[in-house]
């Protein structure tokens, strides 16, 4: 049996072409598959355990005829492995093959909103599709794998599918600033309400909180409101929400002004 021939490669081909012309013809003849021819697949196979190989190889081009029908490489031990009716498995192990499909990596994008309340996502893999629940909270960048919804495996039937690595990706946005599970907002007030302080309704894209502000409180003091944030990725706790008191610009009247100076001056 001329092993070139049998790849249907010339004598000169690289490793790399042996072993693309390998898996293509092997996916073609592979007994499990409709149409596949266990004899030829066998051939493949035999040939591929010598010319994947470089010593192996090296040793049959040096042989005067080529391959005999008795090469030391190909002895009982290898006759066992292509007899056996666990073929595929045995053959997967002995060529290095993996032992499960190929992964498939996908990746999504969700808004702030959407990792706030939690999502669903509709994933299309080629093979198939499938909701998928996105959790609360979930951080910018986090890498989920669900198992054997990825690619079959090209040889092995039995085998199982790859799994799907997919990376979720938090969108940014100008009027909504998280980090981490904080959220951060500004409220802007009026010099009284600053100084008298009060009850005030804070404003997100996520929720309304009402929190209260102390009296005599000043620009750029920053109130911490515990358990009003971000939900926090797989716990059932919540981060905070971090508002930093603003001054709206004054105006005042001529009464104003001549009563905050009789304040000041008694």
């Amino acid at each position: 049996m001329n092993y070139y021939e049998t790849l249907n490669v010339s004598r000169d081909a690289s490793q790399d072409e042996i072993k693309r012309s390998y898996r293509k013809l092997v996916k073609q003849h592979h007994p499990d598959k409709t149409g596949g021819d266990d004899s030829q697949f066998k051939k493949i196979s035999e040939a591929y355990g010598v010319l994947g190989d470089v010593d192996r190889r090296r040793h049959h081009d040096g042989q005067e005829h080529g391959y005999s029908g008795h090469s030391p490489y190909f002895n009982d031990a290898w006759k066992d492995i292509f007899n056996r009716h666990d073929f595929s498995g045995a053959f997967d192990h002995s060529f290095g093959q993996n032992a499960k499909g190929e992964d498939v990596r996908v990746t999504i994008n969700i808004t702030i909103e959407e990792s706030y309340e939690g999502t669903r996502r509709y994933i299309d893999v080629g093979n198939g599709g499938f909701n998928i629940n996105i959790p609360k909270g979930i951080p910018n960048g986090t890498k989920l794998k669900i198992r054997e919804k990825g690619q079959r495996h090209a040889i092995n039937s039995s085998a199982p599918n790859g799994d799907i690595i997919l990376t979720v990706n938090v969108l940014p946005d100008i009027d909504l600033i998280v980090n981490g599970s904080d959220i951060f907002v500004d409220l802007y007030l009026d010099w009284i309400d600053m100084i008298l302080g009060g009850e005030f309704e804070v404003k997100t894209k996520v929720h309304t909180v009402k929190i209260k502000v102390p009296q005599g409180s000043h620009d750029s003091k920053i109130l911490r409101v515990v358990g009003k944030g971000m939900p926090i990725y797989n716990s059932q706790g919540l981060g905070n929400l971090m508002v930093k008191l603003r001054t709206l610009p004054i105006n005042l009247t001529d009464e104003q002004t001549e009563l905050l100076k009789k304040i000041k001056n008694p």
